[in-house]
C-alpha cells in the first residue's frame, strides 16, 4: 500500500504530461458538468413524481377505485340464481383483466363484490309523521366484516324460507338504527319478505369506497318531497350470502346489480407512468371488460367506471405543458456545462502546448498527438463520469428521465473530443523537419473562414428557431435540436457581439486617446484585440445571462397569469355578499372600513333582473367613479367610466350613445359583459329589478362584474333608481395588505350567512397546484446552476489570461507605474469583453420572449386553463451582469495585490 500512491501519481503524470495539475482541475470541471446534466433532469423527474403523489394523496379514496358493474340477469346460469361464489369468481377474473390492462390493483385493502336490489319500501320503522315510508336497498357485500365493527348482535348469515313467510337476516349501521329506532331482533316487513335485524354495525374507514360507493350505505339520506309525495328517507341494509336465493326468488333479477370494486395502487406511480395509466383506465371505461373462464358458463360483460382519469388528467396536462419548458432548461444547461468543459480543456492545452510542440518537432504525427491527448481524456471521462453518475443517482432516487443520459453522453463526448481539437489542431502548422512546411494562412483567408463559420452558425440558429415555430417543442432525445432554442438565440447574440465589439472598442480607445492620461487609452487599445480565445467565453457569458433570465421569465409569466385569473374570479381584493333578503347596514360598512389593511371600499346593490323575453341577468347599481376605482386594480382594460358619466337632456336626465337597438335619449347608460350583450340581441333593453322597471342603453363593455350571480351582468349608476335606491347587499374592497381573517370574523359576527370571498385565497388556490410548485422548484434549481456555471466561466476566462496579466503587471511595476494605475489599465483591458458579452446576454434574455414564448403552451400551468403570454425578464439578467462585473473587478484586484506582493522579478524570470 505504501507504494500504491506513488505508482498512481507516476501513471497520472505519464498520462497528462506537463498538464498534470491542470488536468485535475479539468477533471473536476468534467465531474461538475456531467453531474449537472444528470442530476438536474433526474431531480426534475423526481419533483414531478412527488407532485403526482401529492395530487393522488389529496384525492378522495373513493376516486382512486375502479368499479365494475353488471346486471344480475347477465350473470345467470342454468340455476337462474347468482351465488356468492359466482361473484367471487368474477372478482378474480376481472382483477386479472385489470392487471393485464395496465392498471395497478392494490392487494390491500382487498377488492370486494356486492349484489344489490333496488329500493324497497320497508314498514315497521319509527319516524315522525311528516315523512313517508322509508325505502331500503338490500345489499350483499363480501368484505362487510372487514369494513365494519359490530356494536350489537352479530353479522347476518342467511335467512329462512317457508310456505308463507320469508325472513332474511340483515345488519344496519348505527346511523340507520338511530334514525329509525331499530334494535337487534326488530322485524321489518319489506314486501314479500321480512327483515330480521341481527346486528348493528359501525363503519370502519368511512371514507373508503365501501361506504361511499352508494350514497346511503353508511347513513340514510332524505329525499325532498313535492306536491304529491311527502319527503322520505332511503338507506341500505346488509344481508348474508345465504340470503341471496331468497332475495332473488322474491324480488326478481331485473333491478338487481352486481358490483366489483378494486382499490388502485397509485402510491408508487411515477410521473412518466401517469399518461399510460390514464390511457389504460380510459380505454377500460370506454370498452368495458368481457370475461371468460369465470365458471358461470358464458362470457360476462362488465361496465367499468373510475374517477382515476379525472385525478391524473390535470397533472398530465400540466406536465405536458412543463416538459418543453424543462427541456429548454436542461439542454441549455448541458450546453453551458459543455462550454465549461471546453474552457477547462483550453486550460490543459495551454499547459501542454510546449510539450506537444516539442513532440511535434521530434517527428510525432498528429495521430500520435491525438492519442496522447485522448488517453488522458478517456481516464478523466471514465472516472469523473462514473463518480458523477453514482452521486446523481444517489442524490436523486427514482427512475429519472431518459433524456438525462443523452445529455450526459453529450457532455462526455465533449470531454473526449474537446481536448483533442483544442490541443492538437494548432500543431498542424508545426510540421516535422522531414515534412513539407505548411503555407501560412493569409489574413484574407482567415477573415473568409470566420465569415463562413459565422454564416453557418447563424443559419443553424435561424433554422432551429424556424423549426421551433413551425413544429413546436418535442420532448425526449429527438427534440434536442428544438430544445436548444436558448442556445441558438445565444449563438446569434454572440456572433453580433463579436462582430460589433472590435469597432466599438477602437472607438472608445480613440476617445480615451484624446485625454491626457495614458492608462485608459493603453487598456482600451489592448482590449481592441480580438483573440480567438474570446469566442468561447463570450458565448458562454451570453448563454449564462439568458439562462438566468429564462426561468424567471417563465415563473413571472405564470404568476402574472395567476394574478389576472384571481382578479377575474373575485374582481377585488375582497367581496362581501349579503345573504338573500338581507342588506349591509351602515354600521357594518364602517366596521369593514376599519379592518386593518382596507384601503378603499365601495357598496353596491346587486340584484337579479329580467328582460322582456324572460332572460335573467345580474344588475349591479353603484357609484360609477367609486366602482371604477376598485375594479381598475385588476390587470387588463380599464373600466369604461366615461360611458356611465355621459349625461344629456334637461333636468340632468341620463343618456348614452346607442350601441345596438334603438331607445330613447333618456335611457340609462349601462356597462355590460359579453354575455349580457348576447341576451340583448333578442330582447329589448327594458329591465325589471325588484319590481322596478327602467330602460337602459348598453354604452360600454367590461370583462367581468364582481359580485354578479350570472355571467350576464350589467353595471348601472345608482342614480338610475331615483330617490329611493335599492338596499346595498354587496361590498367591494381594495386592500393589498388586507387582514382576511379579521374581515371574515367581522362580517360573520355582524351578518351571519354573509359570504366573504378573498382574492388572496383564490390566488393561493391557483398557485398551490402540486405540478406547478414542482415546475417552479425545477426552474429555481436551473437558475442556481446557471449562475454557478457563470461564475465558473468567468473564473476560467480570467485564469486563462492570468499569466499574461501577471507579466503585464510586472512590466508596468518595473516601469514605475503605480499600483492603482496598473489595476485601472488591467480593468480597461479585461472588462470591455465582459461588458460586451453581458450586454449581449441581456439582449438575448429580452429576445427569448418573442422568439421562444409563442411556442410554449403554458395554459395548463395557469391553474385555470387561461393562455399565458410570455414576457421578457430583464432584471435577473441585469443583476447577474452586475454580479459578474463585480466578481471580475474583485478577481483583478486580488491578482494585482498578489503580483505586487510576490514582486515583479518572479514574473519576469518565469517569462524568460
Amino acid at each position: 500500500m505504501s507504494t500504491l500512491w506513488p505508482r498512481l501519481r507516476a501513471a497520472w503524470v505519464t498520462l497528462t504530461g506537463t498538464g498534470a495539475a491542470a488536468s485535475v482541475g479539468f477533471a473536476l470541471l468534467v465531474f461538475a458538468a456531467i453531474l449537472a446534466s444528470l442530476a438536474i433532469p433526474r431531480e426534475g423527474a423526481g419533483l414531478r413524481t412527488g407532485a403526482l403523489q401529492r395530487t393522488i394523496a389529496t384525492s378522495r379514496p373513493a376516486d382512486r377505485t375502479v368499479i365494475g358493474t353488471a346486471l344480475e340477469k347477465s350473470l345467470l346460469d342454468t340455476r337462474d340464481q347468482v351465488r356468492a361464489g359466482d361473484l367471487l369468481s368474477v372478482l378474480a377474473a376481472l382483477r386479472a383483466r385489470l392487471l393485464a390492462g395496465g392498471l395497478p390493483v392494490a392487494s390491500s385493502p382487498p377488492a370486494w363484490a356486492s349484489l344489490t336490489t333496488g329500493y324497497v319500501p320497508v314498514q315497521g320503522t319509527v319516524q315522525p309523521a311528516q315523512y313517508g315510508t322509508p325505502q331500503f336497498e338490500l345489499t350483499y357485500r363480501t368484505a362487510l366484516a372487514r369494513y365494519s365493527r359490530v356494536l350489537a348482535g352479530r353479522l347476518p348469515v342467511g335467512g329462512s324460507q317457508a310456505a308463507h313467510r320469508n325472513v332474511v337476516q340483515v345488519a344496519v349501521t348505527s346511523a340507520a338504527a338511530a334514525r329509525f329506532r331499530l334494535r337487534v331482533g326488530a322485524l321489518l316487513p319489506a314486501g314479500p319478505i321480512e327483515l330480521l335485524v341481527t346486528g348493528i354495525i359501525r363503519p370502519v374507514h368511512p371514507a373508503a369506497a365501501f361506504w361511499t360507493q352508494t350514497p346511503a350505505a353508511a347513513r340514510p339520506s332524505l329525499t325532498p318531497g313535492n306536491s304529491s309525495q311527502r319527503p322520505y328517507w332511503f338507506g341500505a341494509v346488509f344481508v348474508g350470502p345465504g340470503a341471496l336465493p331468497i332475495i332473488e326468488s322474491n324480488y326478481g333479477t331485473d333491478e338487481m346489480v352486481a358490483t366489483w370494486v378494486y382499490e388502485a395502487s397509485l402510491g408508487h406511480l411515477a410521473a412518466g407512468q401517469a399518461g399510460g395509466t390514464e390511457a389504460s383506465v380510459t380505454s377500460l371505461i370506454i370498452s368495458g371488460a368481457t370475461l371468460t373462464g369465470t365458471g358461470i358458463g358464458h362470457p360476462v360483460t362488465v361496465a367499468i367506471a373510475s374517477q382515476i382519469p379525472s385525478i391524473l388528467s390535470p397533472f398530465i396536462a400540466g406536465e405536458q405543458a412543463a416538459a418543453p419548458v424543462l427541456g429548454l432548461l436542461y439542454v441549455s444547461l448541458t450546453v453551458l456545462g459543455a462550454v465549461v468543459v471546453l474552457l477547462g480543456a483550453r486550460m490543459v492545452a495551454q499547459r501542454r502546448t510546449a510539450e506537444f510542440t516539442l513532440m511535434r518537432a521530434r517527428g510525432a504525427s498528429l495521430v500520435q498527438l491525438c492519442w496522447f491527448a485522448l488517453r488522458a481524456s478517456l481516464v478523466i471521462a471514465a472516472v469523473a463520469g462514473a463518480a458523477a453518475a453514482g452521486l446523481a443517482i444517489g442524490l436523486t432516487p427514482g427512475d429519472g428521465d431518459t433524456v438525462a443520459w443523452w445529455l450526459a453522453g453529450i457532455t462526455i463526448a465533449v470531454t473526449l473530443g474537446g481536448p483533442v481539437l483544442i490541443a492538437v489542431v494548432p500543431q498542424r502548422v508545426a510540421a516535422p523537419p522531414s515534412s513539407r512546411p505548411l503555407r501560412p494562412v493569409s489574413g484574407r483567408r482567415l477573415a473568409a473562414r470566420r465569415l463562413v463559420a459565422e454564416a453557418m452558425l447563424g443559419a443553424l440558429a435561424i433554422g432551429g428557431l424556424v423549426v421551433l415555430r413551425n413544429q413546436g417543442l418535442t420532448s425526449g432525445s429527438r427534440g434536442l435540436y428544438t430544445s436548444a432554442a436558448p442556445v441558438l438565440v445565444a449563438i446569434l447574440a454572440a456572433v453580433v457581439v463579436l462582430r460589433c465589439y472590435p469597432p466599438v472598442a477602437r472607438g472608445l480607445a480613440g476617445i480615451a486617446g484624446r485625454s491626457r492620461g495614458v492608462v485608459a487609452f493603453v487598456g482600451l487599445a489592448r482590449a481592441t484585440r480580438s483573440p480567438a480565445g474570446l469566442v468561447l467565453p463570450s458565448f458562454a457569458l451570453v448563454l449564462v445571462l439568458a439562462m438566468v433570465a429564462f426561468p424567471d421569465m417563465i415563473s413571472t409569466s405564470v404568476t402574472r397569469s395567476e394574478v389576472a385569473a384571481s382578479w377575474r374570479q373575485v374582481g377585488a381584493d375582497a367581496v362581501v355578499q349579503a345573504p338573500a333578503n338581507r342588506a349591509i347596514s351602515p354600521a357594518l360598512q364602517r366596521q369593514i372600513s376599519a379592518v386593518p389593511g382596507v384601503a378603499f371600499a365601495v357598496t353596491a346593490a346587486a340584484y337579479p333582473g329580467s328582460l322582456p323575453n324572460g332572460s335573467v341577468l345580474t344588475a349591479v347599481f353603484a357609484d360609477p367613479a367609486r366602482y371604477a376605482s376598485v375594479v381598475d386594480g385588476a390587470p387588463g382594460p380599464r373600466f369604461p367610466l366615461a360611458a356611465l358619466a355621459r349625461t344629456a337632456g334637461r333636468g340632468g336626465s341620463t343618456s348614452a350613445v346607442p350601441a345596438g337597438r334603438g331607445g330613447s335619449t333618456s335611457a340609462v347608460p349601462a356597462v355590460g359583459t359579453t354575455a349580457a350583450a348576447q341576451l340583448l340581441r333578442t330582447a329589448p333593453p327594458d329591465l325589471s329589478v325588484e319590481g322596478r322597471s327602467l330602460t337602459f342603453r348598453l354604452a360600454g363593455y367590461t370583462r367581468h362584474v364582481p359580485g354578479s350571480i350570472t355571467d350576464a351582468a350589467l353595471v348601472l349608476p345608482m342614480r338610475a333608481l331615483g330617490p329611493h335606491p335599492l338596499a346595498p347587499n354587496l361590498v367591494l374592497i381594495v386592500g393589498p395588505g388586507l387582514d382576511g381573517a379579521r374581515l371574515t370574523a367581522v362580517v360573520r359576527r355582524a351578518l351571519p350567512g354573509a359570504s366573504v370571498t378573498l382574492r388572496s385565497a383564490a390566488l393561493v388556490a391557483l398557485a398551490s397546484a402540486p405540478w406547478l410548485r414542482a415546475v417552479q422548484t425545477a426552474l429555481t434549481q436551473g437558475l442556481a446552476v446557471a449562475a454557478g456555471f457563470g461564475a465558473l466561466v468567468l473564473l476560467l476566462s480570467l485564469l486563462l489570461t492570468a499569466a499574461t496579466r501577471e507579466l503585464t503587471l510586472a512590466s508596468l511595476a518595473t516601469m514605475g507605474l503605480r499600483r492603482w494605475q496598473a489595476q485601472l489599465l488591467l480593468a480597461g483591458e479585461t472588462l470591455p469583453p465582459v461588458v460586451a458579452a453581458a450586454i449581449g446576454g441581456v439582449a438575448c434574455a429580452w429576445l427569448l420572449a418573442p422568439l421562444i414564448g409563442p411556442s410554449l403552451d403554458l395554459a395548463s400551468l395557469s391553474g385555470n386553463g387561461a393562455a399565458i403570454v410570455v414576457t421578457p425578464a430583464i432584471l435577473p439578467a441585469l443583476v447577474c451582469m452586475a454580479g459578474l462585473l463585480a466578481a471580475a473587478l474583485l478577481a483583478l484586484a486580488a491578482q494585482a495585490v498578489i503580483t505586487y506582493y510576490r514582486g515583479s522579478a518572479r514574473a519576469l524570470r518565469i517569462a524568460d
